[in-house]
């Protein structure tokens, strides 16, 4: 015999997913909105301006730099990796990135959190079969390339390459 308000139940789970789904994507925009409204108050304060800057109501100052939005590093990665004739270091792609936000790639304190953030967009190509690791397994000596063949996202990988890609 079945539950009863199986379902109700059923349905109640869906929603909850699609309500947390929602609140993962305003927090991601809402760190994209206060890293926007930083960058207007850093260019004011440029420029010379003296006035005392109003907070904005329901921003806060988030911790968190957006840099990548969604599925920008795993592309970014899939790029420069098939751009290269060899290996390449996650400090290396970090500084790229650095360079391409416009920012200065001196700065240890970022450059360390975009090779933190590359190096787990890394690991994750790697668990897809799109790229592979060369070298120690100590970070700052490891390297990473295109796995056999042209890199390709999870997209456009086959089911049978995918299953032969988790076998190795």
């Amino acid at each position: 015999m079945s539950q009863p308000y199986a379902n109700t139940i059923s349905g109640l789970l869906k929603r909850r997913a699609e309500l947390m789904a929602d609140a993962r994507e305003l927090r991601e925009r809402m760190a994209v909105v206060g890293n926007d409204i930083a960058a207007l108050d850093r260019m004011l304060e440029t420029l010379g301006y003296q006035g005392d800057l109003p907070a904005a109501k329901g921003v806060q100052a988030s911790t968190r730099v957006v840099y990548f939005h969604r599925n920008e590093l795993r592309r970014f990665c899939l790029d420069e990796l098939r751009k290269t004739d060899g290996p390449i270091t996650t400090r290396d792609l970090a500084e790229k990135a650095i360079r391409l936000e416009g920012r200065d790639p001196r700065d240890r304190r970022l450059r360390a959190d975009m090779v933190r953030r590359i190096g787990k967009g890394l690991k994750l190509l790697r668990s897809q079969g799109a790229a592979k690791s060369e070298g120690s397994s100590n970070t700052s000596r490891q390297s990473s390339r295109c796995a056999q063949g042209p890199c390709r996202s999870s997209a456009e990988t086959t089911p049978e390459e995918a299953k032969a890609a988790a076998a190795k």
